[in-house]
């Protein structure tokens, strides 16, 4: 390349691109996957019995098998995004979709308690080091303008994925048996993942971050953004690069306090959302309502976090994402602590739910979104998976603390009054961010 070649900044052309089949390509792969991953996650618990009966086990003893995928997750997440950053994105992605495609087929195979322990520990990892890569690969594609909506539509497919793997499993286990689904929870993220690999570039940033040949980025660019003169073009990023062990550089100096901010609020907000959903049913038949009242109770809370997700991670492409973040976190703790107070009637819990889902839940998608916007091309994958590891800590730690205080005494009051504490905490480490970022040239501010 000449001296006098022209500079092209990556990130302004990915910025100033209009949204075309190559976008809705890549974001529709990523999406399936993202619903995949929501999938596998739920079947587990709906064919448990059946792997009872077909093994011999007693399903009392199933505790490790449910816990296993989620500490594989967790490890799946922390160790896919020093790994995306260093070898790309699109690969990490790929491998995870195999590993939780190819290990949820060989879940049918277990014939010991131990088999399938270890088989649901290393689909965890699948499905942790997916949910890291396709938030980062989608939010590199993604001009400024959408790119919260696109990281929220993306997060809100996983639980999405748990209520197709709900409804699927309804029809097709008793017709075909529990394997059927594990048959297609296998056969569809390998399908995806492989597409992904024909179809799907490398991120465009990461490539140029990586000083990939001008000639890679160019026929990317003419896809991406057609009528680019990308002609004697030399190619950069006004981004900070990064040297050394990706996930190192989470704890200097420049991003300590940020990534703190993003890890207490991902710990809080996910604390609240899993606690609400293990403790709402057995409490509020506690209080006397029905077992079918208390499902609908739950399913009110889980449509208010779908379109909290979408409503909050459209708004936070339109105005402050801090304080969208910070305010939805403050009235989700409103609906939370109001869920302890409220007399037991059913369309007080019903609406709260809602609330609670709406706002919380919305929440934690928008700062998903937040997480990829904070951190530059080259500590994405490693910050975003990271936080996502945090966040099921917090998932994992929420429940044991609920019981522990009902097993102490404590009732409904004591338990979602700690929640919304919880929510008040998460929205105080965003509006730290939020300063933190502003004096913090280092971020780009995408």
């Amino acid at each position: 390349m000449h001296e006098n070649a022209k500079l092209i900044d990556i990130v302004g052309v990915i910025d100033r691109s209009r949204i075309n089949g190559f976008h809705y390509l890549i974001f529709a792969l990523c999406a399936l996957v993202a619903l995949m991953d929501g999938y596998d996650s739920v079947i587990i618990g709906i064919t448990a019995p059946s792997i009872a009966n077909t093994l011999g086990l007693d399903i009392k003893t199933f505790g490790p098998v449910f816990s296993a995928a989620q500490f594989g997750f967790m490890a799946g997440a922390l160790f896919a995004g020093p790994i995306a950053d260093r070898w790309g994105r699109k690969g990490t992605l790929v491998v995870s979709a195999l590993i939780f495609g190819g290990f949820t087929l060989l879940t049918i195979s277990s014939s010991t308690f131990s088999e399938l322990v270890v088989y649901r520990f290393v689909t965890g990892l699948g499905l942790g080091g997916a949910a890291t890569c396709f938030v980062s690969l989608s939010s590199e594609y993604a001009p400024k303008r959408v790119r919260g909506t696109v990281v929220a539509i993306l997060w809100t497919l996983v639980p999405a994925g748990n209520v197709v793997g709900g409804i699927l499993a309804s029809f097709i286990i008793p017709k075909m048996g529990w394997t059927s689904v594990y048959i297609v929870g296998g056969v569809l993220p390998i399908l995806f993942g492989l597409l992904i690999l024909a179809l799907v570039p490398e991120s465009v940033s990461f490539l140029v971050g990586r000083n990939a040949p001008d000639s890679q980025i160019g026929k990317i660019l003419a896809r991406l953004s057609p009528g680019t003169n990308t002609e004697a073009a030399r190619f950069v990023t006004s981004e900070e690069k990064i040297s050394g062990v990706p996930f190192t550089h989470l704890f200097n100096s420049k991003y300590l306090a940020s990534t703190l901010c993003i890890w207490v609020a991902f710990f809080s907000t996910w604390l609240i959302l899993i606690t609400t959903l293990a403790w709402t049913a057995p409490l509020v038949q506690q209080a006397g309502l029905s077992v079918s009242e208390a499902s609908l109770i739950i399913a009110c809370n889980s449509t208010g976090g779908v379109l909290g997700a979408l409503i909050i991670g459209r708004l936070i492409d339109l105005v402050d994402r801090y304080l969208i973040n910070v305010g939805a976190l403050l009235l989700g703790a409103l609906a939370v602590g109001a869920f302890g107070m409220v007399a037991a009637s059913f369309f007080g819990f019903a609406s709260l739910a809602f609330a609670i889902g709406f706002f919380v839940g919305g929440a934690a998608s928008g700062i998903t979104a937040l997480a990829a916007i904070s951190y530059p091309t080259a500590l994405r994958s490693t910050g975003v998976g990271w936080a996502i590891a945090v966040a099921r800590l917090g998932a994992a730690t929420g429940p044991l603390v609920a019981g522990a205080i009902i097993s102490g005494g404590g009732g409904r009051l004591d338990v979602f009054g700690t929640m919304a504490a919880c929510g008040v905490v998460a929205a105080g480490a965003i509006f730290a961010l939020r300063s933190v970022d502003a004096r913090t040239p280092r971020l780009v501010q995408v």
